[in-house]
């Protein structure tokens, strides 16, 4: 007992009284631990140490760029009403890491069926929130935001035109029609990435709850795609109950297809925010975003970049594989809940998904993908802590909604109003509902003395 304590006594004073002990890596074996207080989900924190950062050494990355020249991204978000909050977010998560991989909106075709940001129910009006308002200073996905395709013009026939490049007949003499503006070019050295996110069922995806998107419909446009030289590779992610089932019929070459859910299973939504009154987003597009968010936040002491092009982001990008990203994360710490498996399937593609990097699907070119001056900074920018400045955010335009948002007053004045003209046009409304309200308690009375 006596040496015990003697040891712990010694132990203690040399703690104290030593010089600071200092741990050095050798250049390129571990980066220095970055502070993991913001992390948005601290599970994620040991799986970017074990998979990520040891990529950031140039030899280490086996990650290699596909051959393609062009990128193009068509997001839906097919559903309308309030209650769908989080398909808007989801879509809009997905548009943003797009925009830090440096993806402009000519290349981005975005299709929001419903106008939510303007929605009379949104108490922080013109934006919209995927972790929570916040009291309105979250993170306000609206914020620099170019929708292509809105309200009724998000169709299924919409979206296979932009698929096959197909403009609406006698579209091609207007240059101000909004089909037209929405179909960038693509090639054989184009990377296509479609998302869906919205409502669905088994082999069908909803439009507006008024028509349906078939996979037999999907696996034909792209069959149409790869006969007219229109991709090199497709990315095809589907957000939705049953997810995977939209894969079922696909048979075109280099067709990389996930699912948020299988056959007979559901896709739920994330977490409920007490301002908004609504679920704010869906579990599978949380976890996407939320890691890709981490480990810039663990390999980068720069600060996050919103929505504009930003080296962190895609340097994560470029050391994280669609395997990882789309089916081992999202389902290795259970975010998505017992009853939810993500599908997935590389079977026509020359190469396999722990292969691709996501950079060659959610980020530029490589050709296009850093300025000269900062091109060779990238490989060694966490190894030799240089920090570059981030683009600026504050030229990023706030959405606007068409009409501005009426007073209180002008509310008041209104119901006023309106409460008026209905009693003016029907003025025998209050008394025929009381003599009839009074006639069906009398018969309600004397039945009931009779019986």
């Amino acid at each position: 007992m006596i040496l015990r304590f003697s040891l712990c006594v010694s132990t203690t004073l040399y703690l104290i009284f030593s010089p600071t002990i200092t741990v050095v890596y050798a250049q390129g074996s571990t980066p220095k631990r970055k502070d993991t207080n913001r992390l948005l989900n601290k599970r994620h924190e040991s799986t970017i140490r074990n998979i990520i950062l040891p990529k950031f050494s140039v030899k280490n990355n086996p990650l290699k760029p596909g051959n393609h020249t062009s990128n193009v991204a068509v997001l839906v978000s097919s559903s309308r009403y309030w209650f769908n909050y989080r398909h808007v977010t989801n879509a809009l998560s997905i548009y943003h890491l797009l925009k830090r991989g440096g993806m402009t909106d000519d290349n981005i075709v975005l299709m929001l069926a419903d106008d939510i940001p303007c929605n009379k129910r949104n108490v922080h009006r013109g934006k919209i929130f995927g972790r929570g308002a916040n009291g309105g200073t979250g993170e306000d996905l609206m914020q620099g935001v170019d929708v292509d395709f809105s309200g009724t013009d998000v169709t299924v026939d919409a979206f296979l035109r932009v698929l096959l490049g197909r403009p609406l007949q006698g579209d091609e003499e207007s240059s101000g029609n909004r089909y037209k503006r929405s179909l960038p070019a693509m090639d054989e050295n184009t990377n296509v990435f479609v998302y869906l996110t919205g409502h669905g069922g088994d082999n069908f995806f909803k439009f507006q709850d008024g028509e349906e998107l078939m996979s037999h419909d999907v696996a034909s446009a792209f069959s149409q795609m790869h006969q007219s030289k229109r991709y090199n590779e497709i990315l095809f992610i589907a957000d939705t109950c049953q997810a995977f089932t939209m894969a079922d019929e696909i048979s075109a070459p280099n067709v990389y297809s996930v699912g948020s859910s299988l056959k007979g299973q559901n896709s739920y939504a994330s977490h409920t925010d007490s301002e908004i009154g609504q679920s704010v987003i869906d579990r599978y597009s949380k976890v996407v975003k939320d890691f890709v968010d981490d480990a810039v936040s663990m390999t980068s002491e720069a600060p996050l970049v919103f929505s504009s092009f930003d080296n962190a982001t895609v340097a994560v990008m470029e050391r994280l594989n669609m395997y990882d990203a789309f089916v081992r994360i999202p389902t290795m710490h259970g975010d998505l809940g017992s009853s939810s498996q993500v599908g997935y399937t590389d079977r026509f593609c020359s190469r396999s998904m722990n292969k691709v990097p996501l950079s060659d699907f959610f980020a530029v070119s490589p050709s296009n993908r850093y300025p000269p001056q900062t091109k060779g900074l990238v490989a060694s920018l966490w190894m030799n802590d240089v920090v570059l400045e981030p683009p600026s955010t504050n030229n990023i335009p706030s959405y606007e909604c068409s009409a501005p948002e009426a007073s209180v007053q002008e509310k008041l004045q209104y119901l006023s109003e309106n409460t008026r003209k209905s009693q003016l046009e029907n003025p025998l409304s209050d008394i025929k509902f009381l003599t009839m309200s009074m006639g069906f308690i009398a018969f309600v009375f004397y039945s009931v003395n009779a019986w």
